[in-house]
């Protein structure tokens, strides 16, 4: 009965492709058409970006030392996330989660040892209860299942409500997050390997932020992994 209502929807309201806007949806991948889908999947893959010698992160290489993303954060990546986050397609963040996990596994076993944990970067209570989900932790509950590995999900907390960064310059941004984090009390992450998950990476302000945090609760190595990455 279910599968037959998905049917009578689809045939009166034919699914679009978010990016090219035509009706004819792959199976793949619900929201997109084939030639979108092969499109996205064929976008070629960030190199890992070492936060010492790249700015504008160099400024925050003491708090991260890597990150890592599946695509860069043009075309596609800039039409579809936001649409995730602000639009709410939470099911956007499982479907790209599970093929960048593919897309990322040679990299970051290139840098990290046997087990690290995986952290997503906490939405303010307030800002949870607008967006109805945290995109960086579904994206890490589908990561830490593909990888075998670890997620604490609250180990660290977002304390101080912000605005969105998006608008923000790169010097606005380290201050918009200035205190905005804090670790759990019973955070125990003394001699860890910390992986930071996010959406987007931009400047490193917000992942800088969560690391340093991290970092005072006794993490030795913080890196980070983001669906996409500007820069």
């Amino acid at each position: 009965m279910a599968r037959l209502r998905e049917d009578v929807v689809a045939l009166v309201y034919p699914p679009q492709c978010l990016l090219c806007l035509g009706f004819e949806v792959a199976t793949h991948c619900r929201f997109l058409c084939e030639n979108c889908w092969q499109h996205v999947q064929a976008e070629p893959i960030p190199p890992p970006r070492n936060w010492r010698v790249t700015p504008p992160t160099a400024i925050f290489a003491e708090d991260c030392e890597f990150d890592f993303a599946a695509w860069p954060y043009r075309g596609a990546m800039s039409v579809l996330i936001p649409t995730m986050k602000y639009r709410d397609h939470p099911s956007f963040a499982k479907i790209f989660a599970a093929l960048a996990a593919l897309r990322m596994r040679e990299q970051l076993a290139l840098v990290l040892p046997a087990s690290p944990v995986l952290i997503p970067v906490p939405l303010h209570p307030r800002r949870l209860r607008e967006r109805g989900f945290n995109q960086s932790l579904l994206l890490a509950q589908v990561f830490a299942k593909l990888w075998n590995l670890e997620t604490w999900p609250r180990a660290i907390r977002r304390v101080k409500f912000t605005d969105s960064q998006a608008s923000l310059s790169a010097l606005e941004r380290k201050h918009n997050v200035t205190d905005a984090f804090a670790s759990a009390r019973d955070a125990v992450l003394h001699g860890r390997t910390v992986i930071l998950v996010d959406d987007v990476i931009t400047t490193g302000a917000t992942i800088s932020a969560c690391a340093r945090v991290a970092k005072q609760a006794g993490a030795t190595r913080v890196v980070a992994i983001a669906l996409s990455r500007s820069g």
